[in-house]
């Protein structure tokens, strides 16, 4: 057994660490499978506008979070058993992880333009040179239901509608406002691409602080997990 008030406050922190983890791996596999599997969420990704790139991010979430599951519970054991054997794959398998969020950090920095290409092509090809009024009635309401929330006009621009203003539903954008555009009919919001672009761009910052401070818990949960391993080198006999 670990000895000294030091260790136990480590076994006691890595236990509650590693159960947040297990939780938060819970919920990043439960949100996956919701994503992939949510009626509605299909019918817009995979009927309305072909954003295909979306079930591979989902698919990614539901990787990651079973594999967070089984880490946590590796390190709840670990910790509650005082087994190297457990903390040793758990300090391994949490570097990998860091290892491979690190990569993943790097691969959207560099392809995090071509996230802007990969939307405006799906929108083109969703709307194939027609209007929108031309389209059916789900492909308008789902128009429509973005527009009103990231208030916008139109998908690449407001000229995708015969009339932005009647048929197209679109806000007319105040005097005040720079985000707007001259229509034929008056002020209307710049197109959704275009503001779209704008909310991956502002909250891209704060998912990347999010996963920094992610990284930085998990870097602890290794420091934490292989000081009770040490201080178990002479007691276990579990190798």
């Amino acid at each position: 057994m670990a000895e000294g008030c030091c260790a136990s406050i480590i076994k006691i922190l890595l236990f509650i660490f590693n159960f947040v983890f297990w939780v938060i791996g819970i919920a990043l596999l439960g949100v996956g499978i919701w994503l992939r599997v949510d009626g509605n969420i299909s019918r817009v990704v995979g009927g309305q506008i072909d954003l295909g790139f979306f079930y591979t991010a989902c698919y990614v979430i539901i990787v990651a979070g079973a594999f967070t599951m089984v880490v946590g519970f590796l390190g709840c054991w670990g910790a509650v058993r005082e087994n190297r054997l457990f903390l040793l794959l758990f300090a391994i398998l949490v570097g990998l992880l860091v290892l491979l969020e690190f990569v993943a950090g790097i691969l959207a920095v560099v392809y995090r333009n071509d996230l802007n290409k990969w939307v405006t092509d799906a929108f083109n090809e969703a709307l194939n040179n027609e209007n929108i009024e031309r389209k059916d009635a789900d492909f308008r309401a789902f128009v429509i239901e973005i527009q009103n929330e990231f208030k916008c006009c139109g998908l690449t621009g407001y000229a995708n509608w015969a009339d932005p203003c009647t048929a197209g539903a679109c806000t007319t954008c105040p005097a005040s406002s720079s985000d707007c555009e001259t229509a034929g009919c008056g002020r209307v919001y710049k197109p959704c691409l275009d503001t779209l672009n704008k909310f991956l761009q502002d909250n891209i910052v704060i998912v990347g602080g999010v996963a920094l401070a992610f990284a930085f818990l998990q870097i602890v949960g290794i420091v934490f997990a292989c000081i009770l391993r040490r201080n178990l080198d002479s007691d276990s006999n579990i190798a």
